[in-house]
């Protein structure tokens, strides 16, 4: 067992003064600081003023700190694990855009393999595949070559144990064939990348798509008479990702978003590349050069190549728009997207959830991240 003790609890969406945080593999209890002398315990001092949090859940993020998921290997999903450690995510979707079918491929069997195997720092939940049934008009950085019309329903088939999460635009699947055959496979369908209409977006959502990707990113825009993608989100009760880095979506929207869509169906995500965590310069992402330039990634025409966004980051720049309570804004990092992929131990501090835990100083810089219990980053460490 350890006992956490000097900081500020986030315990069941509250703030907990004057309490420790006791867990093995799996949160056992909160206990008052006067009551835990003489437990038999590994006890963890935290001597910096902070914040003892659930650990982020970031479902879409491509890459980080110079790998990427479609760099297929088990040394690159190790580097790629341990970096979202260090940002204090502790479970995550690696996320593979449009690509020839041989990189998906490949990239799949890496993270099976990496859901076989212990890793060094987050824990890999599966493949978030974000393509290649998309429409061109709005693909993004996503290479165009490779983007393919009619689903590969036998391909995904083949890979349904690993694929967790799928993006892809309604306007490749009129029918919603593909979209069912997904529930049915126990995919969770999100739209995205897409030129479809209001309607096109309703329809899918009523046919059981349960998320919409990076919201206002890659899709049709709001207008009061054409509400589009945006529209059928506030229309709707589905999940909605949003990159909080101030690029892909102005700072001043969070807290509209949060009064129109409410707190707990906005889903953080960093969204982020190869590029994240490290300095300025040139990058590839998708087999594409990818220019990071004041911490931002775009192609050489300026088109938006993900982001450079570290979750902790996401966190504090939702806090500091928004002024809303810390508990409340780390559930849009943890507790809601737990809740989209129906993890029933994860996204909270509470008696038999996972000991996925993450110590954030007043600033929300990482401190300390536990996965399952074990102490997988420390910055002393670094």
């Amino acid at each position: 067992m350890k006992l956490l003790t000097g900081g500020t609890i986030l315990w069941e969406r509250r703030l907990l003064e004057g309490h420790s945080l006791l867990f093995s593999r799996q949160v056992l209890g909160c206990i008052p600081d006067g009551m835990t002398e003489g437990l038999e315990a590994e006890h963890i001092t935290l001597r910096t003023p902070c914040f003892v949090s659930p650990g982020f859940i970031d479902i879409h993020v491509n890459g980080a700190a110079g790998v990427d998921t479609l760099d297929a290997t088990d040394a690159a999903l190790d580097a790629f694990s341990l970096a979202m450690a260090r940002n204090g995510t502790t479970a995550f979707l690696p996320t593979a855009v449009t690509s020839p079918e041989e990189r998906l491929s490949a990239a799949a069997d890496a993270v099976r393999r990496a859901l076989g195997r212990p890793l060094p720092g987050a824990r890999v939940l599966g493949l978030h595949l974000e393509g290649p049934w998309i429409d061109v008009a709005h693909k993004g950085a996503h290479p165009e070559p490779f983007i393919q019309e009619t689903p590969d329903v036998g391909w995904v088939e083949k890979n349904a144990d690993v694929i967790r999460f799928l993006t892809f635009s309604p306007c490749k699947d009129p029918s919603h064939t593909f979209l069912r055959r997904l529930l049915e496979l126990g995919i969770i369908p999100s739209l995205g990348h897409s030129d479809a209409s209001f309607e096109e977006a309703m329809a899918a959502i009523g046919a059981g798509a349960q998320a919409i990707t990076h919201l206002f990113n890659a899709q049709t825009g709001l207008h009061h008479r054409s509400p589009g993608m945006p529209g059928a989100a506030a229309a709707s009760d589905v999940a909605c990702e949003l990159i909080a880095d101030g690029h892909h979506v102005r700072s001043e929207l969070f807290e509209p978003l949060c009064r129109l869509l409410g707190p707990d169906r906005i889903v953080l995500v960093t969204d982020s590349i190869r590029a994240a965590c490290l300095p300025d310069g040139t990058y590839e992402f998708a087999g594409r050069t990818v220019v990071l330039k004041d911490g931002t990634p775009r192609l050489p025409d300026g088109t938006l190549a993900g982001s450079a966004l570290r979750m902790n980051e996401a966190v504090r720049n939702m806090r500091d728009a928004t002024h809303r309570p810390l508990p409340e804004v780390v559930a849009m990092a943890s507790g809601n997207a737990a809740r989209l992929l129906k993890l029933e131990r994860k996204g909270t501090l509470a008696p038999g959830f996972d000991a996925d835990i993450v110590c954030l100083d007043e600033d929300l810089n990482v401190l300390m991240t536990f996965v399952e219990g074990e102490r997988v980053w420390n910055t002393e460490d670094e």
